[in-house]
């Protein structure tokens, strides 16, 4: 973990695992959009991906 990561909110941080995580557990569906579009993980925008779409289901 980077010490910028301490003050940063868990889907922004640099571990993709984590962002990953925390996009499992996010519910708001403009930040996940933000996600789709800009992460630079494939694994963490296709888990976005998957989380918008539960959330629209």
């Amino acid at each position: 973990m980077k010490f910028r990561d301490l003050f940063l909110p868990k889907i922004a941080r640099s571990n993709p695992r984590v962002r990953k995580k925390a996009v499992m557990e996010e519910g708001n569906k403009d930040l996940l959009m933000k996600v789709v579009q800009n992460d630079s993980d494939k694994d963490v925008r296709q888990a976005a991906r998957r989380r918008l779409q539960r959330l629209n289901a």
